[in-house]
C-alpha cells in the first residue's frame, strides 16, 4: 500500500514524420500529453494519451485542475476504487472524449506503479504469458498516396512479414474501388487486406461500399459510418459478407456493448482513448463473452501486452510514429510484436524526447 503524494503532466508535439491523411484527418504531427504519478515511497507511474494534433492542451488541463486534487491521498493500488471516483466526479463535464482521455492517462500511471512494485510485466499481471501478436501494417496505406505508392508500399510490408495491410477509403468511388484492386492484385491473397473508411459515409454508400469489397475479398470493413450511428452499423453487420470493424472513437464499455449488441465483428478499443487498461480490459471480457475479437487501435507499445493477456485478440496496429520517444523500442520478428517482459507498462520516454518535443501552453 502506498498513498499518491503527487502528480504532474506534460504535453509533447511530436512529428509523424511524413504527412497522414484520412477521410476526416490531415496531419503530420500528434500531441502526447504525459501523466506521472509520484507515492510516497518513492515509486513513479507514467501514463499517457495522445490526440491527433488538437486537444491536448484541454486534457492537461482537465489532469492539472481537477484529477490532481482527487487522486492525492489516495492509495495508488486502489485502482478500480479511482477509476470511479473520477469518472463519477467527470460526470457533469463528460462521459468521453477529453474526460475520457485524462482518465485513461491516469489509469495508465496507476498500472504502471502495479507492475513494477510486483515486479512484473503488464501481461502478467493481466493473466497472460507473454506470447507474441500478429501485426498488420497502418502507416503506408494514407488517402493521399497514389495506387502506385501504395502498390510499392503493400510489397514492401509483405516483405517485412506483416499479416495485413490497412488502405485508407474516402475518395469517389471509382476512385477507392481501383485504389482497393491495385492492392488485391499485388499481393495476390498472401497477406489480409483491411480497409478504413473513417466514418466517411451514409449507410446506402457503405452498403453500396461493402458490396464491391466483398468481391475483392477484403478482409474488413472499418469506420464505414459515423460513430454516433449504430443502426447503420447493426444493418450492415446483418447484410454485409465482410466483417465490420469499429472502436477507435468509442469512448467506454457501455458504447462498446451498444455495438456488440449491433453485431460487429471485430472491436477496435484504444487504450489511451478509452479510460485505461482498467476499462479496456472490462471492454475486452464482453468481447470475449460475445465472441468478437479484437484489433485495437494505434499505441503497438501498449497494445501488445493487452492483445496477448487475451485469447480473442487478433492483431496489434503497426504504427511507428512513437517510437523516437521511448528507450526501448519494442521486438518485432516475422510479422509478429512481443510484449515487453520489464515490470511496468513497458513504455518509458527518453528523457531527450520529453526535451527535445516539450511544448508549453499559456
Amino acid at each position: 500500500m502506498s498513498k499518491i503524494v503527487d502528480m504532474d503532466s506534460q504535453i509533447l508535439k511530436v512529428p509523424t514524420d511524413k504527412h497522414i491523411s484520412d477521410s476526416i484527418h490531415s496531419t503530420e504531427f500528434v500531441e502526447i500529453v504525459i501523466c506521472r504519478i509520484t507515492t510516497v515511497d518513492g515509486l513513479e507511474g507514467t501514463g499517457f494519451t495522445y490526440t491527433i494534433g488538437k486537444g491536448g492542451a484541454s486534457i492537461k488541463a482537465f489532469l492539472d485542475g481537477y484529477v490532481k486534487k482527487v487522486i492525492i491521498g489516495e492509495e495508488s493500488s486502489d485502482i478500480n476504487g479511482i477509476w470511479n471516483k473520477v469518472w463519477w466526479m467527470a460526470q457533469p463535464v463528460g462521459r468521453g472524449g477529453i474526460t475520457e482521455h485524462a482518465i485513461a492517462a491516469l489509469d495508465i500511471a496507476l498500472w504502471d506503479i502495479k507492475c513494477i512494485e510486483a515486479g512484473k510485466p503488464l501481461y502478467w499481471m493481466l493473466g497472460g504469458n507473454g506470447r507474441p501478436v500478429k501485426l498488420y501494417e497502418t502507416n503506408s496505406g494514407w488517402l493521399h498516396y497514389t495506387e502506385e505508392e501504395l502498390v510499392e508500399s503493400v510489397k514492401s510490408v509483405m516483405k517485412s512479414g506483416f499479416y495485413g495491410f490497412k488502405i485508407k477509403v474516402g475518395r469517389p468511388f471509382e476512385e477507392d474501388m481501383h485504389r482497393l484492386k491495385a492492392v488485391v492484385d499485388a499481393v495476390d491473397g498472401k497477406i489480409s487486406i483491411m480497409a478504413d473508411a473513417n466514418q466517411a459515409w451514409s449507410y446506402p454508400e457503405g452498403l453500396r461500399r461493402s458490396k464491391m469489397m466483398e468481391r475483392m475479398g477484403i478482409a474488413w470493413i472499418e469506420e464505414p459510418f459515423p460513430a454516433d450511428d449504430i443502426e447503420a452499423y447493426r444493418k450492415l453487420s446483418i447484410i454485409s459478407g465482410i466483417p465490420v470493424a469499429a472502436g477507435e472513437t468509442i469512448f467506454t464499455k457501455y458504447e462498446f456493448m451498444k455495438y456488440i449488441n449491433a453485431g460487429i465483428s471485430i472491436a477496435q478499443p484504444d487504450v489511451c482513448r478509452t479510460g485505461g487498461i482498467t476499462e479496456w480490459v472490462q471492454i475486452s471480457s464482453l468481447c470475449m463473452a460475445n465472441n468478437v475479437n479484437i484489433a485495437p487501435h494505434f499505441i503497438m507499445q501498449l497494445h501488445a501486452p493487452l492483445v496477448s493477456s487475451i485469447p480473442c485478440g487478433l492483431y496489434v496496429e503497426y504504427i511507428p510514429w512513437m517510437e523516437k520517444l521511448f528507450s526501448e523500442k519494442p521486438k518485432i520478428e516475422k510479422g509478429m510484436i512481443y510484449p515487453s517482459s520489464k515490470p511496468g507498462t513497458g513504455v518509458k520516454f527518453h528523457n531527450r524526447a520529453l526535451e527535445e518535443y516539450n511544448i508549453e501552453y499559456v
